[in-house]
Parts: structure tokens; sequence; C-alpha cells
């Protein structure tokens, strides 16, 4: 098979088409990030195609489209010791006369969008597959009532979930209009719907409350898209396959199974995932990462349709020569035709 660029082998995985080999990405905290830099002594780490082309990645992601807004703007952040954010606070929205609080950024602005066209014309001429990040309102939505008022209005003011939920639909759907034609080749939607031991609402009421809303959000997508959510999914699946998105990740090992997802959806999206990070990336051997990364290109990848990736993203406990080691192994066992 003739040698593809970056871009055209993370599409091609998209479309569940083979490419000339497994296409790798990933997330870096930035602790893991240093580490990944002071080892292969990256000269420019802060220009993202010499960081991606020098750890052997195959695209590179803008995650600012929506602005750090979408975060925290209706929440209570709270700030630990080390001086980190967490978002699971106490919501500013906690009745239907706090809506009229909810004013959102005015994206006809034409300098809303500065940042992000920066970023294209800067990187739009490299090899890489560029995508840009959002979220489709679900988790904003809890982190706007707080999630102890979301989970008890869940059975006594599901209206007011709704109506939250509708204010960050909206303006999503402008967001995502306008951000589809700066330059980007792909979508990618996180909205965390479950733990690791189910779906944070039962599947009916994810259902009747939430799928409607994302069907709307994928109804206005034009570019090819991916879905993420954390957690066991497995239950929400089928309602989640009805929103016609081309690829899936993580498959968050160990409280999903994607081998068995793989001979159940396999050959309908591009799988991306999943390599342990409760074990194998943080405390296993390079040999131990060496197979599983080998385990699942030859479950996974044969067919095409497969991106290889960490089972959420690079955590500061991931050891630097074992995120090495699963970039050297995709490529090792990654060229088509599958052959392992």
């Amino acid at each position: 098979m003739n040698p593809m660029t970056s871009r055209q082998r993370m599409l091609a995985a998209l479309q569940c088409e083979k490419p000339d080999r497994v296409p790798v990405f990933d997330w870096f905290t930035s602790n893991s990030r240093q580490g990944i830099i002071a080892t292969l002594q990256i000269d420019n780490p802060d220009d993202e195609i010499e960081f991606a082309k020098a750890v052997g990645f195959d695209a590179i992601s803008y995650g600012d489209i929506q602005g750090k807004f979408m975060a925290t703007a209706f929440c209570k952040v709270l700030i630990d010791a080390d001086g980190g954010e967490h978002l699971q606070s106490e919501g500013r929205i906690h009745s239907h006369d706090d809506l009229p609080k909810m004013k959102m950024p005015d994206v006809s602005d034409p300098s809303y969008f500065d940042d992000a066209k920066r970023y294209v014309d800067r990187y739009g001429d490299s090899d890489l597959a560029m995508f840009f990040m959002m979220r489709t309102g679900i988790m904003n939505t809890m982190y706007s009532l707080g999630f102890n008022d979301f989970c008890l209005k869940i059975f006594d003011d599901v209206k007011l979930i709704e109506a939250v939920l509708d204010i960050y639909s909206e303006w999503n759907l402008c967001v995502l209009e306008k951000a589809q034609d700066i330059g980007f080749d792909f979508v990618f939607a996180c909205d965390d719907v479950a733990w690791n031991t189910g779906s944070i609402v039962s599947p009916q009421t994810f259902k009747e409350i939430f799928i409607p809303h994302l069907k709307k959000f994928a109804a206005a997508i034009k570019l090819p898209w991916v879905f993420h959510s954390c957690g066991d999914t497995s239950l929400l699946f089928d309602d989640l396959m009805t929103l016609g998105f081309n690829g899936y990740n993580p498959f968050q090992p160990p409280v999903m199974d994607i081998e068995a997802m793989h001979d159940q959806y396999g050959g309908k999206i591009c799988f991306w995932g999943n390599i342990d990070l409760t074990y194998t990336l943080s405390y296993g051997t390079t040999e131990e990462v060496e197979q599983e990364v080998k385990q699942r290109i030859a479950k996974l990848a044969p067919d095409g349709g497969y991106i290889l990736s960490t089972a959420n993203s690079i955590i500061d406990s991931c050891k630097t020569e074992n995120i090495l080691a699963m970039i050297d192994a995709a490529k090792k066992y990654g060229e088509y035709p599958i052959s392992i």
C-alpha cells in the first residue's frame, strides 16, 4: 500500500477504511507532556506540528472552540491545594428564575473565532489531520445546576434541566455552524454520560431527555465526527449509535470490553482507544504495553476503522517509556495488511 499522509490516514480510519497503517493520536496532561519533551528533546514543543511529529501522532487538536466560558460560566469552581480546578461544585442555576443569568457569548461577532482561524492558518498546510473539540451541553448542564441538584431535578423538575440544556444547545449549534467552515478536518464531541459503574442517568431517561438534544447536534454536523464519553456506556450504546457518528472514543477499560463491542458494532463505526491506564500504561512494563497494543491491533484493525490511543488521555501516572512503547508498537504491528 502506498504511504498516506497523516491526514489521509486519520480520515480513512474514520470512514472505516483501511489506511496504510493504524493511526495514533492522544492528549497529554501538562506534566506528562513535559516528560515526553524532556525525553525526546523536542526543540520547539509549543509548535503543535513539531511536537506531534516528534511523538509520532497523526493529528493535532484545537480545544478552545467554545472558550473556557463553557466550563466555568454558571458553576462555582473549587481550587485544590495545588491550584487545580474542579468543576463538580455548586451550580449557579437553581430555578427557572435563574435562567436569564445564562447570557451566552455572541458568536456572530467576527472576532470570536479569530484564535481558531489563526490556528488553522498556522497549521493547515501540514499533512496532519486537524480537528476541533467541543461539548454538546450535557456536562455543562450538570455543572450549571450542580451535580447534586441535577440528580434531584431529574425527578422533581426535569423541565429546568431541559431548559438549561436548550440554552446550551441553541448556542452550541451556532458555534458548530461557524466552526465547521474554518478549515478543520473533523469534529470531536465530548460529553461524559457514564460512570465506571454505568450511565449517569437511567438509559430510559437518557433516551427521553438527552438523545433528542444530541440528535439536533448530530444533524448539524457536516464534517466527519467522533463522540467521546468515559465510563461504561454499554447500556446506552444502541441509542448513541442512532446519532450517526463516524467514530467513538475511548471504550474505557476495564469497564468496557472493546473487543466485545467490536464484535457487535465493528464496520459501522471507527473504534478509537483503548490501551489501559489503570495498570498497563501506569504500572506495567514496556513489554506488557507492546503485548496489549499488539492484541488490540490484531483484533480491531484488520478490516480498518481503528485509531490507537489510551483509555482517555496520557495522564500523569503514565510512564514516559510506556507511552513511547505504545506508539512504537503501533508502528511495529499496525502496517496494513495486518498480519499478526
